[in-house]
This record gives C-alpha cells, sequence and structure tokens, in this order.
C-alpha cells in the first residue's frame, strides 16, 4: 500500500513539473536592430581598403569607383598618386570586378585624369594579372 502511494505522489510530480515546462510563458525576445550606418568613404585610404577587402556586395565597389571619379581628381605631382594608382590595382584586382566594370573604370578615371591614361592602364593590367 505505501508503494502505490509513493507512485502515485511521483505521478503527481512528474505531472506538475511537465505542466510547468510546457504552459510555462515564453518571453518574448526583444529584437535589436542595429541602427544602418551609411558607408560614405571620406577618404581616399577608405575607398583603397573598401576595395581592397569588400569581397561580397558589389554596389560598395560601384560607389567607391563614383567617389572617386567626383571627389578624389589625381594630383598634379605624379609622386603624390601612389594612392590613387592603388586603388586601380586594387579595382581591378577585386574578384567582384567584372571585365565590363573594369573598362568602365579605366574609361571613367581617363577621363577625368587624361594625363594618367598611360599609368592609370599599367595599375589595370598589373591588377587583373594579379587576379590569376
Amino acid at each position: 500500500m505505501l508503494y502505490l502511494i509513493g507512485f502515485f505522489l511521483l505521478f503527481i510530480i512528474i505531472l506538475i513539473v511537465i505542466t510547468l515546462v510546457v504552459f510555462k510563458k515564453s518571453k518574448p525576445k526583444s529584437c535589436e536592430v542595429a541602427p544602418k550606418t551609411v558607408s560614405n568613404p571620406r577618404s581616399l585610404d577608405e575607398l583603397v581598403k573598401t576595395v581592397k577587402t569588400q569581397k561580397e556586395e558589389l554596389s560598395k565597389i560601384e560607389e567607391a569607383l563614383s567617389v572617386m571619379c567626383q571627389q578624389f581628381p589625381f594630383p598634379e605631382n605624379e609622386n603624390e598618386a601612389n594612392k590613387h594608382f592603388e586603388f586601380v590595382y586594387f579595382f581591378a584586382k577585386n574578384p567582384l570586378s567584372s571585365a565590363k566594370l573594369i573598362v568602365k573604370m579605366q574609361k571613367d578615371l581617363t577621363s577625368v585624369n587624361p594625363r594618367y591614361a598611360k599609368q592609370i592602364e599599367e595599375f589595370q593590367m598589373r591588377g587583373v594579372e594579379a587576379r590569376k
């Protein structure tokens, strides 16, 4: 008789635990939304870094090209243009850059900076060769 009372109490305890687990109201998880940051590179170094490291979003590379053409003309002194040539090299080397995009980059930069057309083409070819 004592065994039956023990099994009955054990059965009741198991039922209580199961009902608490099943019917326990789950707290709604708070959804944190990260604020969207508008990535608008302001310096030439940031543009080079974007083109150098971006391997997932083509739109960021295209945006970097348009910013480069609009805001960063090549300097008069050829020795100061190293960062500009670095941009051309890493743009052509980036795996997301298609042939059309590389040609567009060359045409855009050459039209803005006709004095450096030969160097732009040279660094573009180096970048394309480095992709292989």
